[in-house]
């Protein structure tokens, strides 16, 4: 079973992605932070250079687009296949962000399975329009919830779905109320994962996978799986795909290397050190789940206010503190 690398904005750049399948690898695929269309048809500096093959060498990497409008979605397909040479492209119809779902997008989509049975109906019919002027369309893949605001949502969403068949379909198995918390719904997933997979749909499993037991949890109850996609699993510990693929747990020399050539990178790349600092702290909030028993080494490796106070508090963080017996 394929291990995905689910995207995170500000979080998942390609620095990151380059960095991890150097150090530890596991992941069959990298998926961008989405890109949210509009009416130039055109990515800017930021999206361009989360997209460029020069940037994501080596990588799998699938771009993700975020959109209300299945006109603007299709024009965009076409650019990043024509353009960037891309022959899968992600729709995220999951996000759960308050100012993406006030425009209709992400799971703003799931509070009006009306519009998205439109949106999807529509898009498959613009894709059409292109594929019939020899236009090559990539594989669309989607990343939906069980629902909006409540777990039954999902029965209406697969329906649609089915009726609008991607190729794959990654459920996460909350709503957009629950946001990131409380606990996933496999019973709300297992009824998706059936109902597409009868109609010839890929299924990719997303959500809570911390540790390689949570693998293997959803492995046996849903041996034919796509895939699953790790997100927040991976910033913490980024050799959980090579431990689950029967590899060894980071030591505390890899991770520190893995920090150090994500840090150095920024330096590299951004070069005011308050903005590399704000970078490496959010990272480290991240990886805080895999470490214990040094609460002052993290307080002092947060404190930090240069970036070379950064690196020495965060190497003897990382020494001095106990990995993974949380």
């Amino acid at each position: 079973m394929d291990i995905y690398f689910a995207p995170m904005e500000g979080m998942t750049s390609p620095l990151l992605r380059r960095t991890h399948a150097a150090c530890f690898g596991g992941c069959e695929k990298y998926y961008s932070p989405f890109i949210s269309t509009n009416e130039a048809i055109s990515l800017n500096g930021k999206e361009s250079e989360d997209v460029d093959h020069e940037q994501n060498k080596g990588l799998n990497l699938i771009p993700q687009i975020i959109s209300n409008s299945a006109y603007q979605s299709a024009l965009y397909i076409k650019l990043l296949s024509e353009k960037y040479g891309y022959d899968e492209v992600n729709i995220n119809l999951g996000c759960p962000s308050g100012t993406v779902v006030s425009k209709g997008k992400g799971s703003g989509m799931l509070r009006d399975p009306e519009a998205m049975d439109a949106y999807l109906g529509s898009l498959g019919e613009e894709l059409e329009k292109l594929s019939g002027q020899g236009i090559k369309i990539p594989k669309v893949s989607i990343k939906t919830r069980i629902g909006f605001y409540e777990p039954g949502e999902h029965i209406r969403i697969t329906r649609i779905l089915k009726a609008h068949p991607a190729y794959q379909v990654t459920v996460h198995p909350r709503t957009r109320k629950q946001m990131y918390c409380g606990d996933v719904n496999p019973d709300a997933f297992a009824h998706m994962y059936d109902e597409l997979r009868s109609a010839g749909i890929g299924v990719v499993y997303n959500g809570d996978i911390k540790r390689p037991e949570d693998f293997e949890r959803i492995a046996e109850r849903f041996p034919e799986l796509d895939a699953v996609m790790i997100g927040r699993g991976l910033l913490a510990d980024p050799s959980l795909a090579r431990r689950i693929k029967g590899g060894e747990a980071a030591t505390a020399s890899e991770y520190i290397d893995y920090m150090e050539r994500i840090l150095d990178g920024y330096i590299d790349k951004i070069g005011v050190e308050k903005f590399i600092l704000a970078k490496m702290k959010d990272l480290c909030n991240f990886m805080k789940p895999v470490f214990s028993g040094n609460d002052k080494g993290f307080k002092d490796m947060c404190k930090a206010d240069s970036v070379e106070a950064f690196r020495v508090c965060m190497k003897q963080y990382i020494r001095n503190s106990k990995m993974y017996e949380v």
